[in-house]
């Protein structure tokens, strides 16, 4: 039995040899492959930035107590346009409502602006980041008081960033501190300043702005330098263009209407004939300027140059009716400016008109040769697309004005437009008429 339970064993295990020899090899099932985890794209936080079209435009600031100018009041233009910014700086003789009679200093900066994405937006905090990079900066004293003090060199170094350095300065005349040493250090010429701001709504009488706040100097600010907060005190207006609700027709505006001979708007030192065309929305100015003598402006012999003014107007509401200050609203965008030089009195106002540009003309004188060459006389000169010019005359940029139509004395129309050194309101507009008026013709 046990000779045969081996011979069994023996033939089991040579039978396994044959299968393995035959090619009757064990087969093995891979397992099936592992799938990788499935994981959801990680999308990171979007980026909001502010639309730079939405900044065009001239915002102007309230007036109050300046805190660069110790004992004086302020307003500020900042004047966006693309990647531009041009800030007027205007100081005023303090308690004095800003009106431009009470002038001290005025102030241009110009610079680049870059913007940076928007921060919590819709919320109390939101903001946006903006780079400002000036590139130029010029200062005008306006009466005797700051021109003394900017003269004064104990004045220079008492950490006011208005001051002279020592220049030499002249009553309303410009001077350009973009180059001066300290002047760069001080206004951070050319170096790229960090910054924050918002845009938001308010509602005024029924009367929906929009409002540009600023950020607070001083403050905390982040690992960049840039301000964390916005400043409540420092907030600018969207000037708002005047919107037609009339025609001029219906204002009683169409014909001509003369001022007599005066002293105005335009040259401080000459007089000046002032004629008003208005035919259906178009205004056309003539101002004749003429030496300052006892003959006033009927000698031809004494006229210097002429003016002709091209504007579009859009006559707006009528603001008070029926009272004593009742006022129409008006908006006048000047197209197109040329100059005539007459020859008769001598040759000296050529000269001029060749010789004297932008910093060598008082900031009050508006037509003259703003640095053209070779000007004709008894012929007429386009300056409308002179870069200063343009800024200096408002070429292309509707005005906000107002004006009121009364019977005088004799039962004659009178037109008075509103006092350019009164006082104006958030959207830049005269909130006071003229003392004397033109004449209907």
């Amino acid at each position: 039995m046990k000779l045969k339970s081996k011979l069994q064993l023996g033939a089991v295990f040579m039978g396994m040899l044959m299968l393995v020899a035959c090619g009757g090899e064990e087969k093995h099932i891979a397992p099936p492959p592992v799938k990788p985890p499935v994981t959801t794209p990680v999308t990171p936080a979007e980026i909001v930035t502010f639309d730079i079209a939405s900044l065009a435009g001239s915002w102007i600031t309230p007036c109050q107590a300046s805190k660069s100018l110790t004992g004086y009041d302020e307003q500020q233009i900042f004047n966006f346009n693309g990647d531009k910014l041009t800030t007027h700086k205007i100081f005023y003789v303090q308690n004095t409502n800003c009106k431009h009679s009470d002038e001290a200093l005025r102030t241009l900066e110009v610079a680049n602006i870059a913007l940076g994405e928007t921060v919590n937006p819709g919320s109390e905090t939101g903001h946006t980041k903006i780079n400002i990079t000036t590139k130029k900066v010029i200062l005008a004293p306006m009466n005797s008081t700051l021109t003394a003090l900017l003269n004064n060199t104990g004045h220079t170094g008492n950490q006011s960033i208005y001051n002279g350095y020592d220049q030499g300065w002249s009553t309303t005349f410009w001077r350009n501190l973009s180059n001066i040493p300290d002047a760069r250090t001080n206004f951070k010429i050319d170096q790229s300043v960090p910054d924050i701001f918002k845009i938001s709504t308010v509602t005024v009488d029924g009367q929906t702005n929009k409002v540009l706040k600023l950020s607070v100097k001083g403050g905390n600010v982040d690992s960049d330098g840039r301000p964390l907060s916005l400043a409540n005190s420092i907030t600018a207006t969207l000037q708002k263009k005047t919107t037609q609700t009339q025609t001029p027709q219906a204002a009683g505006l169409i014909g001509q209407w003369k001022y007599a001979c005066r002293l105005a708007k335009g040259h401080s030192d000459y007089l000046q004939q002032k004629t008003l065309d208005f035919n259906d929305d178009k205004l056309k100015t003539s101002i004749i300027f003429y030496q300052k003598t006892h003959s006033m402006c009927t000698d031809n012999s004494k006229l210097l140059y002429q003016v002709a003014i091209e504007s579009d107007i859009v006559v707006g509401k009528v603001i008070n009716a029926g009272a004593v200050d009742e006022h129409t609203q008006i908006g006048i965008k000047t197209t197109n400016v040329k100059i005539n030089l007459n020859s008769t009195p001598n040759a000296q106002q050529t000269i001029l008109f060749n010789a004297i540009h932008f910093y060598l003309n008082p900031v009050t004188n508006l037509y003259y040769g703003y640095g053209q060459k070779n000007w004709p006389t008894n012929d007429w000169r386009d300056i409308s697309s002179v870069p200063d010019a343009i800024t200096n005359l408002n070429i292309g940029t509707q005005v906000p004005n107002i004006f009121k139509i009364s019977t005088v004395t004799g039962g004659r129309k009178e037109l008075k437009m509103g006092d350019y050194q009164g006082s104006f309101d958030i959207n830049g507009r005269a909130i006071s008429l003229e003392a004397k008026g033109a004449a209907s013709q």
